[in-house]
Formats: C-alpha cells, sequence, structure tokens
C-alpha cells in the first residue's frame, strides 16, 4: 500500500503539500488572531492587598452634591507622578478626563502639542522644548510647526497637520520633562485621554513592588525585529529604578539632566523613523538599560468595555485599564465606579460584569444584539433550530458561557463579553439574539438573588489573581 502512496506522491506532490500548507495557515492564523498584542503566558500569584481608593461610603441625595475623590490617597501622589498625554484635536476627550479619571490627580501633568489652559489645569507643549533637528527631513514634525503657526495667527488647522501626526514624538520628552520636574517620584504613570485607568488597582500593584528595582510594566505589543513594548493605550508605569538607569543624572547625589542625556536628545533618529513613539520609548529603555518590558496583560489592558473578555481564568484578575473611551462613556462608568455598593475588595474582571451585564437583571437574553460569540456549533445539531435551541445546548454545555444565534447559525462562547446592538434592518439578514447562561453565573458567584429577591451582582473576589511581573 506504500509503494502507490508513495507513487501517486511523487507524480502529483502539490495534491498532498497543498493540504498540509493550508492546514499549516490556518493554524497560524488562528495562533495570531490578536493581532499586535503579544501573548505571553503570565504567571500568577494570590495577594491581600488593602483598598486604596474605595467606592463611596454614603451618597447625597443630589448627585450634584457628591465628591467623587473623596477619600482618594492623595499622600501616595507625593510617590506617583501621572503624566496625562493629550492631543490639541482632542479637546473633549481630554476634559472628560479631567472632569472624571485625572480629576483626583492634584500633581497631574499634563503634555500636548500645544501650551494651552483648562479650567485650573495646563497643558505643557512638550513639543516645544525639543531639538530644531526635529524639523529636518522630518514632514511628520513639521505639521507642528506649521499648527503652531496657524494658532499662533488664528487660523483653522488643516486636517493634513491634524495632531494625531505628532504623537509619536511626545514619548521620549514626556518621560524626561517628568523625571526632571519631580525626581523623587517613586513610580511614573503614563496615561493617554481616552484611558480609564482603576486607581484603586493601580495603587494595589505598586503595593506589591519595589520602586527603586528597574520596572517597566504595561501590555505587551509587537514591535519592529521581534521587540517588545507597553503599548500606550493600555498605560504604562516606569519606576524610579528604571528612569535613573535610563536618564542618567550629572553625578553621583544630583538630580541635575545634562541636555545631552535627555532621551529626546538621544534618540532622536529612532523616532524620526519608527512610526509608534510608545515602541520607540521601549527600544530606548532596552538600549540604555538592558531592561525589557515586564507585560502584565490582561491587568493591563487596551480594550474597549464592549470586547472586555471575562473568563473563569480572568474572574480574579484585577482590572487596571480599559481604552477608546468615548466622554460620555469615560463620565459614565467614572459615575458608575464611584458610587456602586461600598467595596474593599479588589477591582477584577468579574466586578466589571456589574457594570456591563447590569441588563441580566431583566433576563437572559437580549434581542438585536451581538454579543460577540464565534464559535459555530456543529451543523448537525438542533442548536440550530431557533434561538431558543441555541441557548438549551449551551446551558447543557459545561464550557458555553454566552451563545448568539442570526441567520440559523447558533454560536457558543467560553467567555463573556458585552458586545454591541445589531442594527435592526441588520441587511436583511433577520433576527439576532444573544444570551448569556445565567444559571452557571450564579454558581460562579454572579447575579445571586438576596433574601428577599432582589437581584445582587458580583462584588469583587476576597483575595485577587494577581499577575507576575516576568520580563518579556
Amino acid at each position: 500500500m506504500l509503494k502507490p502512496l508513495a507513487g501517486r506522491l511523487a507524480r502529483r506532490p502539490w495534491r498532498f503539500v497543498f493540504p498540509g500548507l493550508l492546514l499549516f495557515f490556518f493554524a497560524y492564523t488562528l495562533s495570531h488572531r490578536r493581532g499586535s498584542r503579544a501573548q505571553a503566558p503570565a504567571q500568577k500569584h494570590k495577594a491581600k492587598t488593602k483598598s486604596f481608593f474605595p467606592p463611596l461610603e454614603t451618597q447625597a441625595a443630589n448627585s450634584i452634591e457628591l465628591d467623587y475623590c473623596q477619600n482618594f490617597p492623595v499622600k501616595l501622589l507625593e510617590e506617583v507622578q501621572v503624566v496625562l498625554k493629550v492631543a490639541s484635536s482632542e479637546s473633549s476627550e481630554t476634559k472628560a478626563h479631567l472632569s472624571t479619571v485625572s480629576s483626583c490627580i492634584t500633581n497631574l501633568m499634563i503634555v500636548g502639542d500645544r501650551e494651552e489652559r483648562l479650567g485650573d489645569r495646563k497643558v505643557i507643549d512638550v513639543l516645544a522644548e525639543l531639538p530644531k533637528s526635529y524639523e529636518k527631513d522630518n514632514l511628520d514634525f513639521k505639521a507642528y510647526v506649521e499648527q503652531k503657526k496657524a494658532h499662533t495667527e488664528g487660523e483653522t488647522v488643516k486636517e493634513q497637520q491634524r495632531s494625531f501626526k505628532l504623537d509619536r514624538f511626545k514619548y521620549l520628552p514626556m518621560v524626561d520633562k517628568a523625571y526632571m520636574s519631580n525626581p523623587s517620584a517613586k513610580w511614573f504613570v503614563l496615561v493617554e485621554s481616552d484611558v480609564y485607568i482603576f486607581w484603586d488597582t493601580l495603587f494595589r500593584l505598586l503595593s506589591q513592588l519595589d520602586p527603586s528595582e528597574p520596572h517597566y510594566l504595561g501590555e505587551a505589543h509587537k514591535g519592529s525585529e521581534g521587540r517588545q513594548f507597553a503599548y500606550g493605550g493600555a498605560g504604562i508605569v516606569l519606576s524610579q529604578g528604571l528612569i535613573k538607569q535610563l536618564i542618567p543624572s550629572k553625578g553621583a547625589g544630583s538630580t541635575e539632566i545634562p541636555r545631552e542625556n535627555r532621551l529626546s536628545v538621544r534618540y532622536e533618529q529612532w523616532v524620526k523613523e519608527e512610526q509608534r513613539g510608545d515602541a520607540v520609548l521601549s527600544y530606548a529603555i532596552q538600549n540604555a538599560t538592558g531592561h525589557k518590558l515586564e507585560a502584565l496583560y490582561p491587568t493591563f489592558a487596551s480594550d474597549k468595555p464592549k470586547d472586555v473578555t471575562t473568563t473563569r481564568d480572568k474572574w480574579c484578575v484585577p482590572m487596571l485599564s480599559l481604552h477608546q473611551l468615548k466622554p460620555q462613556q469615560m463620565e459614565d462608568l467614572w459615575k458608575w465606579e464611584r458610587t456602586r455598593p461600598y467595596n474593599t475588595k479588589p477591582f477584577t474582571y468579574s466586578s466589571f460584569l456589574s457594570y456591563t451585564h447590569s441588563f441580566l437583571s431583566q433576563g437572559p437574553s437580549r434581542e438585536w444584539w451581538d454579543n460577540l460569540s464565534f464559535a459555530p456549533v456543529p451543523n448537525d445539531r438542533p442548536a440550530h433550530r431557533n434561538a431558543g435551541s441555541c441557548g438549551s445546548e449551551c446551558a447543557a454545555d459545561a464550557n458555553c458561557l454566552q451563545w448568539s444565534y442570526s441567520q440559523t447559525v447558533c454560536r457558543h462562547a467560553d467567555f463573556i463579553k458585552l458586545g454591541d446592538a445589531v442594527d435592526r434592518e441588520n441587511g436583511g439578514q433577520g433576527e439576532f439574539v444573544s444570551g448569556w447562561d445565567t444559571g452557571k453565573l450564579r454558581g460562579m458567584g454572579f447575579g445571586v438573588e438576596g433574601k428577599n429577591g432582589q437581584r445582587q451582582f458580583y462584588e469583587g473576589c476576597v483575595e485577587a489573581t494577581w499577575l507576575t511581573p516576568q520580563v518579556s
């Protein structure tokens, strides 16, 4: 039998090789389905941490009177320097951030591409301090010069001059500026205007680490030549121990930073050639200190709220950041976080379900909704008959936590997501129903009923599952 097979393979090798290549391509694509986010398995540990910024203990009758910063650990800001990176073209996002997430940060440093005042806050034009050589052979940076000239002369900034081109040039000088302005800080936290930070999680994390050691923390993304960098859309944390190696002072005991030691001077050519400023910061850290990123996804995460994926493994993992929140989303989440039932437990992925999935108190499914379940049930299953059958088979499958039904196709998922509304016209494709297995969720502690029949949502894990920083 082997001889005929060998003969056929010799005559028509592609009949056998092509399916193999196709299978390999499918497997490769599946393994890279998360795009540029680097997925390295993180080690975990249990740790009991105290709460630094719990929800409000009491609430005033009139929500306008609420002090959302009540009990914020201002004393910790003597050790933590928060830097908010903004763009002049994102004024609504910046204002929303200043009135919510960063409203309690008394020593907040705001860096952008235009000097201005926003209420009692000052935005530093961090690009104004860069060497003139940045303008040479650099069309992207020339947009800053033209933009500044237009603002000075009262002209409208043209579309091609919009500041998104300038974003990458801010990372190096903002780290320089933060360190030179506050050299005694033990931690430097870099945040963007559409990034939501859960401060209690951040402070709990930092309380477990030694700032005198070199730490470079964030969510890993893949950069050039296989190198990894902390993605700015998830927030970045640098320790004093790292910064001192990264930006040498003039001498022992001195806090003066010679101009030639600044990152923006030493790595000017790199930032001109690379399209991502957060990536250049990572390359500079590796080049100057030899220290690589300590990846902490999913605690640091750049997911939109609708895309947050909660699994059994993530149930007690603390949540620190979200990305691409629109101004109204940021305001809504901030108010909810501060006014949810008083709770000193760590804020975890399961805690977040109380915000995204509170509608489950009305029932286990939603019409005209896609919860982003993606795995079709085998074709021969009765699950494809209708939405009810799809939900019933999910309930019978120990791994299934949610399902969706559309175009006579039932899909299951072993995770929990919010997803988004579906247009009722739906291209004429008919109903779209999504559901969640509330029985399993109740078994995991979410959505249990109280003594009087009222539904109580998840308050959090007593002991969180923390990710142990691992050099990637």
